[in-house]
């Protein structure tokens, strides 16, 4: 009886752990701080407020990190902060993850997306341009309104990470592409067909008795040429550019 009862205790434990080291890990692999408002431009309740926001876009979006971080320019122009320095000041290089900037410059919000490892390549640039355009995002960053956009911008991107959210279902485009592709062969195959198929004639009109070509002169004029190259810059499309980050892991800004 006693040995009975000395293997269900080990089995109820046994279960106990393997419940338990999960939610650990789990825990475990969530930083403690993903949001850094280092230009001050949250309150207490804010900063925690979109800290769950970012947290739960974690969650969401497995083995995918976020990241907030403000930055407020001083009278430099050069005052750029940017994804890379973010990475090397909280040593999170070598990361998988998308990181908001977001930059108060003289009174006007700005803010860039930045992503490093698999969300770079999950994340199309159409669909960047969807995330920092879409009104949620774009309205609430610039009125101020920082943790509602904030909020928006990493539930979007998750979004993003996990499935494609701007257009058309890549199984789609693929179908589509496919049945065009196979409409195109077959009008080409039918045409060259139809084309060795057809009988040929001779000319019948005598071009040797009714017409005649005579070169009388020849001129040659060359009136010069130049060419101009000027080079627009520009960080990602929709409603205009960032001037307010870049670098490596750059993705866009407004």
């Amino acid at each position: 009886m006693k040995r009975r009862f000395l293997i269900l205790t080990l089995c109820v434990l046994l279960l106990c752990g393997t419940l338990i080291l999960p939610a650990t890990a789990t825990a475990a692999s969530y930083p403690e701080k993903v949001v850094y408002d280092r230009a001050g431009l949250l309150s207490v309740a804010e900063a925690s407020a979109l800290n769950n926001a970012v947290y739960e876009a974690w969650c969401s979006a497995e083995g995918c990190a976020f990241f907030v971080t403000t930055h407020k320019m001083d009278s430099s122009y050069d005052d750029i902060y940017e994804g890379v320095d973010f990475l090397r000041d909280y040593d999170f290089n070598g990361m998988n993850g998308v990181i908001l900037v977001i930059t108060l410059d003289r009174g006007t919000y700005y803010y860039d997306m930045y992503y490093y490892g698999r969300a770079s390549r999950r994340i199309t640039s159409s669909e960047v341009d969807h995330i920092l355009d879409h009104k949620d995002v774009y309205s609430n960053i610039k009125g101020g309104n920082l943790v509602e956009g904030a909020s928006a911008f990493v539930n979007l991107s998750a979004q993003a990470y996990n499935e494609r959210i701007a257009g058309a279902s890549y199984g789609t485009i693929i179908a589509i592409s496919a049945v065009i592709s196979i409409v195109i062969a077959v009008v080409a195959c039918i045409g060259v067909k139809s084309a060795y198929s057809m009988k040929k004639r001779s000319v019948d009109y005598p071009l040797d008795r009714f017409a005649k070509l005579e070169l009388t002169d020849k001129q040659d004029i060359f009136a010069g040429s130049f060419v101009t190259r000027r080079v627009i810059q520009s960080s990602s499309g929709g409603r205009g550019g960032s001037s307010h980050g870049g670098g490596r892991g750059h993705a866009g800004g407004r």
